[in-house]
């Protein structure tokens, strides 16, 4: 390798070397994506006005992203992602009973929305109808949903059959009843107070599973 290929590789600009600075040009476009979808809507906006609101010129744009469903996809992932990692800690916390745990998960979810609106806009409602590719991460981020619901199952009752829960679409109903009730909080404005929809969320889940844990309980004792 040559010493002029060396430094062109470790160009330097500003202080910041090319590829922090591209990976901090990316960031930008994401929160400009955040911003952008979550207030004017994805079908209101375009790249334009998402390098407007970067402070980049659209050249840049096309530097991270392919296009404009490109750049949902990566903001909706970034959201479903770190309300993942929270949710899972949450779940794993010592503190408390799990059924704390899970009251906690759900609060996280629905406060987020309330605290910041884009959030709410981009994963209820502007995620749908784009796009086969984007419906599929509709679907996996449903799935995932679902998942932390079975979990949740588990650690409150845990007579419930592993195998019989796993193949159970249960789980997937009472995470399609968490978006639902989210979506109406959302078009109501927010006017049910957030312990309103926390208990009867609880209520909703505890019923489920005391009806889950009563059909094993019922079948280990035929067996």
């Amino acid at each position: 390798m040559s010493m002029k290929t060396k430094k062109t590789r470790s160009r330097v600009y500003g202080g910041i070397k090319a590829n922090l600075r591209q990976a901090e040009r990316r960031k930008k476009l994401i929160e400009a994506g955040l911003e952008a979808f979550g207030t004017k809507g994805y079908a209101k906006t375009n790249i334009k006005m998402i390098c407007g609101i970067a402070g980049l010129t659209e050249r840049y744009f096309y530097e991270s992203f392919r296009h404009k469903e490109d750049l949902l996809r990566v903001v909706y992932r970034e959201l479903i992602d770190e309300g993942q990692r929270d949710a899972m800690a949450a779940l794993e916390d010592n503190e408390g009973t799990p059924v704390d745990a899970a009251a906690r998960v759900l609060r996280m979810f629905y406060q987020r929305f309330y605290q910041d609106p884009r959030r709410a806009q981009i994963q209820l409602f502007e995620i749908l109808g784009v796009s086969k590719n984007i419906d599929r991460e509709y679907q996996n981020a449903m799935r995932l949903l679902a998942d932390l619901v079975r979990l949740f199952l588990y650690k409150v009752f845990p007579r419930i059959h592993e195998e019989k829960l796993s193949r159970s679409i249960i789980p997937t109903g009472l995470a399609g009843s968490i978006i639902m009730i989210a979506h109406e909080w959302v078009l109501n404005g927010f006017v049910t107070p957030l312990d309103d929809i926390i208990s009867e969320c609880m209520d909703l889940f505890m019923a489920m599973g005391k009806h889950l844990n009563k059909k094993s309980g019922s079948r280990s004792e035929r067996a």
